[in-house]
């Protein structure tokens, strides 16, 4: 008889188990929550990437092969001015050629006067009859001789005048030196001509013109494709915290951009619109690309979405319950992303909470938020 009565309590004390659960899930205290409903929102997916302002022509300043450098007259990240004395060549080997050519000229002209004082006598004893017509026709093709001369003493002087004055180099333009391609004391010819061709001037600066500004873009290759010429875009300068500039892209580079990191990125340059004169040359900022847009959306904070392998998920309230629902997304911008399917205008979405939260657990609202 002992048996039955250990069955029977054994039943009691399941049975008050079962209750005492009962009543616990049902007397569960309710996570407080803040929710928020889905907005009609305009999302864009941008691609951004630092960058500097340069200039958008670069002269090259060059100097004839050939002539050792006497003087630099600048430094590099210079200002310098349209027609400023930038650079002196030697000019010691030319100055006594120039000597010589003058001193030739001056006796052929000599030899000429000469000539022609020689011609008008012949040509008086000629009429008189006391000298013949062969010493007339000699006088006047010497006379043409020593002017032959006189041309190619004048074209000497006029080809070393002008070497002369191409040894003293002078900016082309209104600029900042970017680099200084030239040393005191080298030679201008560090390269000959190459097979077929005549010998080209040397670079002695790179001189970024003022007043043509563009702006420089290192973009991640992960993103490069994503762009286009012509895509509008906008640059910020940290000089101008305020002010937002407008461009568009002008170019984008076939090759990447050396990284001592190891960072594979590419040049994209950027047309800038107005306010390009308030930019100089090495100023630093950002630049946003708009690579898709969606107008008037469904949209959600990113933060919301519960990511569950290959499907999303948000919680939603339904009769004071939190209900996992999965929905489908679009277009993700930096914060929000696009609703596709699975919500409504007029759900509410738990936002703040959702950590204690399961399929069906009680809540209580304490905002909703817009």
């Amino acid at each position: 008889m002992k048996r039955p009565v250990k069955i029977v309590l054994v039943i009691a004390a399941l049975g008050v188990v079962a209750v005492g659960s009962y009543r616990y899930l049902h007397t569960e205290e309710p996570e407080k929550v803040a929710v928020i409903k889905p907005s009609l929102l305009t999302i864009e997916k941008v691609v951004t990437a630092s960058g500097t302002v340069e200039s958008s022509r670069v002269v090259l300043v060059t100097a004839d092969p050939g002539a050792r450098v006497a003087s630099i007259r600048f430094r590099e990240q210079q200002v310098v001015h349209k027609g400023q004395l930038l650079a002196t060549l030697d000019e010691s080997d030319l100055r006594p050629h120039l000597d010589q050519h003058r001193a030739n000229l001056a006796l052929a002209e000599g030899n000429l006067a000469s000539a022609q004082l020689n011609l008008q006598r012949l040509q008086r004893l000629y009429e008189k009859g006391f000298a013949a017509r062969q010493e007339v026709e000699n006088a006047e093709r010497q006379i043409e001789v020593y002017r032959t001369q006189i041309a190619d003493r004048k074209a000497g002087i006029t080809m070393v005048e002008v070497k002369l004055a191409r040894t003293s180099v002078f900016s082309p333009v209104n600029g900042v030196v970017k680099r200084q391609l030239a040393d005191v004391g080298g030679v201008t010819a560090d390269a000959g001509p190459r097979p077929g061709q005549a010998g080209q001037n040397t670079p002695i600066a790179e001189v970024a013109e003022l007043g043509s500004v563009e702006f420089r873009a290192d973009v991640d290759q992960a993103d490069i494709a994503k762009l286009r010429a012509g895509l509008p875009a906008t640059i910020q300068i940290d000089a101008f915290p305020d002010r937002t500039f407008q461009t568009s892209v002008r170019e984008i580079a076939v090759a990447s951009t050396p990284d001592p990191t190891g960072r594979v990125r590419y040049e994209v340059k950027l047309t800038v619109g107005e306010g390009a004169e308030l930019l100089k040359v090495g100023m630093s900022g950002s630049a946003k690309f708009v690579v898709a847009k969606r107008n008037k959306v469904l949209a959600l904070p990113v933060s919301v979405i519960v990511q569950q392998g290959d499907e999303e998920a948000v919680y939603v309230l339904e009769d004071q319950r939190a209900i996992q629902r999965r929905i489908k997304t679009g277009l993700q911008g930096d914060e929000v992303v696009e609703v596709v399917s699975g919500l409504g205008p007029q759900d509410l979405v738990i936002d703040q909470g959702r950590a204690k939260l399961r399929n069906g657990r009680r809540v209580e609202i304490m905002d909703v938020k817009r």
